[in-house]
């Protein structure tokens, strides 16, 4: 007795329509894209909040820290052009270590939250536009 099997032309046809199918299930469960991060309508309100409102540390001439103005008409500048970001490794840009290890913002106000850190991050992985 012969228990070879033998594939048909009918099993081979079943085969390849079983993994077009697999094929395109798994191609419509995809990672969506991450949202576009805007510097004026998600990172200054984030400056706002914890770097200049509520301490004033980064806050235009009369700021404590003269050094990097957080001011929303030169936070840009004041942050690509002294070196705080590196878009070809963002997870070693100062602004954001400074931000996710506690060093900003000083006590006594909280840390940012997880979900501002990750959208700083994001920023700065997209290119640290200015838009």
């Amino acid at each position: 007795m012969n228990n070879k099997k033998k594939f048909t032309k009918s099993h081979i046809i079943s085969a390849l329509v079983l993994l077009s199918i697999t094929a395109e299930i798994s191609c419509t469960h995809s990672i969506s894209p991450q949202p576009i991060v805007s510097f004026s309508k998600d990172i200054i309100p984030i400056l706002n909040a914890g770097c200049l409102l509520n301490s004033g540390c980064h806050l235009g001439a009369n700021s404590l820290n003269h050094e990097i103005d957080l001011d929303s008409a030169v936070a840009y500048t004041s942050l690509t052009s002294k070196g705080y970001i590196t878009t070809k490794n963002p997870t070693a840009s100062i602004f954001y270590v400074e931000l996710t290890t506690g060093v900003m913002p000083k006590p006594p106000l909280a840390a940012l939250p997880a979900g501002e850190q990750k959208l700083i991050l994001l920023w700065i992985e997209q290119g640290a536009k200015d838009n």
